[in-house]
């Protein structure tokens, strides 16, 4: 038996070495005049002129293609740099060292760098806005509704139609609320981006509260001894919608240290318009309402960060973050319940929420090696008041016997503390392997103190059924460690995180649970290039509720409509399987099933003491399987002329409760967008996102079809002016909500389905040589952004 294993374990290795002869690496280093890293260059391999491997340098500067061992062109371009384009002998081994980039000195009109615009890697999509036409004059939010598989509606952004994405500037998550959140995206400009990145299924070195996939934004290069910033201004306009977005940042370096500073600000009105139709199916009443909420926005925050390189292998960093959001709204409303008898009512809501928070952040970083290997400390603390409230007056008209007039307010305190330290040990031992492994602790503190009053006989009176206090504590250890390997063809990456979760608050509110989150993410290489391969992905992870969805907080929408939260609110788990098919780097084909136990998800329900009145909470459905595909198909027509195709399906099977039966729908949504670049640097965007019905538990929104077009001109490389028009269909959405006893069509009208025009204008400055800029990471994105 033990000669057997020797011979088999020698068939093996002649069998691997067989094999390796076929393909032989090629691995180098892309830097800069000062030996500094140059990251996302590309780099191709050129066999009479004919590329047959590229892929582009990573974050230490490093890259390797397998070839056939034969005579090659290396060519590695950059923006900003000199092209390199030497011969090279691809033999068994090869190391092509250190390849120095060198500053260009002009701009070079006439030359074109054949970067793919979107690309796959074995776990994400690449799109690569530097080097992009159509990216300029594009914000955040614009390119990421471009990006492959992403979708954004006005509350969520989802990948491949996995709800509760995260969004990841420079490797910090943009901590806000949904509404905030598309805020920020829009004072984003395209010139100061890089690269995005699209990662539907996330490893174990992420927080296992990342089931819809993370969406990362790398900013661009800055200056060597130097600084470099931009400004920019965009305005849209509506019928119902007046908003004024600036924003600026300047970045600034000398010798080992790099200063940042980010401001935005968003400004003006934004209307939200519905009509009801509402049929009480146990009672034959119906009610018609009409209601314009009116919302001022004096929202603004700022960045500033400083990282300090204390030697080549050392560098510590902080950062600190202040948003501050006034929003007060006006909400008239006026509903007529014909039943028995028609009860008319004409009601005013003056609402306000006012949010003052800070983060800040702190780590050191020590490069073990020069392959890339770090160990990391970060510590990370965030702090958020959130105060808001209302004060309602209804006035009946009919029947004249009823009372006149209904007076009551309401006000709620909300304080949020996160707290988390962090270690990270990344270990690369060769460019095949590598191992990544950690530990996180995290303790998130929501505090809440809510009043309700009425007015009667001349005086406030408490409202003890509504008012509440609700203190929730959640603690949460981590432990994870992730293996990666290339063999030849096969890239493996697996890992599996430990969390412990312990959670104490008012009442029944208290959760004591240990959880396990397997991930593993194969490729093979179907060519010998790599520009064909197949992928297959598995992720369990966990969705922990926001921390306002927790809030029993009451906030009336309309005479019969309100929301509130759900303390009770347990976290849900998901199982995600897919399989990927890449073509030529970029055309990709995904097939998958993601099954989703204890989904959170609003719903409308009949309030049990007042049937008429309906309200808006967070529940916990069953299950929720989703069979999906996805496709995306980027084309470079000409050379003025890009287009890109992608297309999702998904099969969603809902089950409520045990009892209930399976609901089964269909949704497809997709995007078309297309530029064209022309004379006298003149582009013109045209874009079509068409949508199905969407059915969420027992509240579906009718299909949209979405058209924008916007003309832009571009100055040089300092300047560009652009006018666009959003919703050119002008196209309203229906919002169906059915349940015990009634049915409600609501007719809405608000900034993402009202024709908007947009005018807006960016300047790049600069002044000094061309560098990395550096920025701090948080440990605790995940945590923060559930505030």
């Amino acid at each position: 038996m033990k000669k057997l294993i020797l011979f088999l374990s020698a068939l093996a290795l002649a069998a691997t070495n067989a094999y390796a002869a076929q393909v032989c690496p090629a691995a180098g280093r892309v830097v800069d005049e000062n030996g500094q890293a140059v990251e996302y260059a590309t780099v191709v391999l050129l066999k009479g002129g004919a590329q047959v491997a590229g892929m582009a340098s990573d974050q230490q500067g490093r890259f390797e293609l397998k070839v056939p061992a034969d005579d090659y062109t290396l060519s590695i371009h950059y923006l900003g740099y000199e092209p390199v384009k030497r011969d090279v002998r691809i033999a068994q081994h090869n190391d092509l060292g250190d390849i120095v980039l060198r500053n260009s000195a002009t701009q070079i009109e006439g030359v074109v760098v054949k970067a793919q615009a979107i690309r796959r890697e074995a776990d994400r999509f690449i799109v690569d806005v530097a080097n992009s036409p159509a990216a300029i004059g594009k914000s955040g939010m614009e390119l990421l509704e471009h990006a492959p598989g992403v979708w954004i509606d006005d509350e969520r952004i989802s990948i491949n139609g996995k709800t509760g994405s995260k969004v990841y500037v420079n490797d910090r998550e943009l901590r806000y609320d949904p509404a905030q959140l598309l805020s920020y995206l829009r004072s984003l400009k395209a010139g100061d981006i890089q690269k995005i990145e699209v990662v539907p299924t996330v490893g174990a070195d992420y927080d296992a509260d990342s089931a819809g996939g993370i969406i990362k934004i790398t900013l661009k290069k800055r200056r060597e001894d130097g600084l470099e910033g931009s400004l920019s201004f965009e305005t849209r306009q509506s019928g119902i919608t007046h908003m004024y977005d600036p924003n600026g940042n300047i970045n600034f370096h000398t010798g080992r240290l790099d200063l940042y500073l980010s401001a935005w600000s968003s400004l003006g009105v934004d209307s939200f318009i519905s009509d009801e139709q509402t049929d009480y199916t146990a009672s034959d009443a119906r009610l018609s309402a009409h209601s314009r909420m009116e919302e001022r926005s004096r929202d603004a925050g700022g960045t500033f960060g400083a990282v300090y390189e204390l030697n080549a292998r050392n560098s510590i960093g902080g950062e600190f973050s202040y948003l501050h959001m006034n929003e007060p709204s006006l909400n008239d409303s006026y509903t007529e319940l014909a039943s028995a008898a028609t009860t008319r009512t004409d009601s005013r809501y003056d609402g306000h929420e006012r949010i003052n928070g800070y983060e800040a952040t702190l780590n050191y970083i020590h490069k073990l090696d020069t392959l890339g290997s770090t160990l990391k400390l970060l510590g990370d603390f965030a702090h958020r008041t959130t105060e808001t409230g209302s004060d309602n007056a209804s006035r009946i008209l009919a029947p004249s016997s009823a009372p006149l007039d209904s007076v009551y307010r309401d006000n709620t305190a909300s304080s949020y503390y996160v707290a988390a330290l962090t270690l990270a040990l990344e270990k690369n031992f060769s460019p095949r392997w590598g191992l990544r492994a950690g530990a996180k602790y995290t303790r998130n503190d929501m505090r809440n103190d809510a009043l309700y009053e009425y007015y009667r006989e001349g005086a406030w009176q408490r409202n003890d059924g509504q008012s509440f206090e609700l203190d929730y504590t959640e603690n949460i250890a981590a432990l994870y460690s992730i293996a990666t390997a290339k063999l030849g063809r096969w890239s493996i990456v697996a890992g599996l995180r430990g969390e412990y979760t312990r959670t104490e608050g008012k009442g029944d509110v208290k959760q004591d649970y240990f959880s396990l989150f397997p991930n593993a993410n194969i490729s093979y290489a179907l060519s010998k290039d790599g520009s064909c391969s197949l992928i297959a992905q598995y992720a369990r992870t966990i969705s922990r509720p926001r921390f306002w969805s927790l809030t029993p907080q009451r906030m009336q929408i309309s005479d019969y409509t309100y929301q509130v939260g759900n303390p009770a609110l347990d976290p849900s788990y998901t199982h995600d399987v897919s399989m990927t098919l890449v073509v030529k780097h970029k055309y990709t084909l995904t097939g998958g099933v993601r099954i989703v136990t204890d989904e959170i998800q609003q719903t409308m329900l009949a309030d049990r003491q007042a049937p008429d009145m309906l309200f808006i909470t967070w529940v916990n459905f069953d299950t929720t399987t989703n069979y999906y595909v996805a496709v995306n198909l980027p084309f470079q027509l000409t050379k003025w002329w890009t287009l890109n195709l992608s297309g999702n399906y998904v099969r969603q099977q809902l089950h409520l409760d045990a009892v209930s039966p399976t609901q089964d729908t269909d949704i497809f949504y997709g995007n078309m967008s297309t530029t064209f670049s022309l004379p006298a640097k003149f582009y013109i965007d045209f874009a079509y996102r068409p949508s199905s019905r969407m059915q969420f538990g027992n509240v579906s929104a009718s299909a949209r079809h979405s058209i924008k077009v916007a003309v832009k001109k571009r100055f040089g490389d300092k300047a560009t002016v652009w006018f666009g028009a959003d919703n050119l269909l002008d196209q309203g959405q229906v919002i169906t909500a059915t349940g015990d006893g009634f049915v409600r069509n609501v007719d809405v009208r608000q900034t993402w389905t009202n024709l908007t025009f947009r005018v807006g204008a960016s300047f790049n400055f600069r002044s000094g040589k061309e560098f990395k800029r550096r920025s701090v990471e948080a440990g605790a994105a995940d945590d923060m952004g559930r505030m």
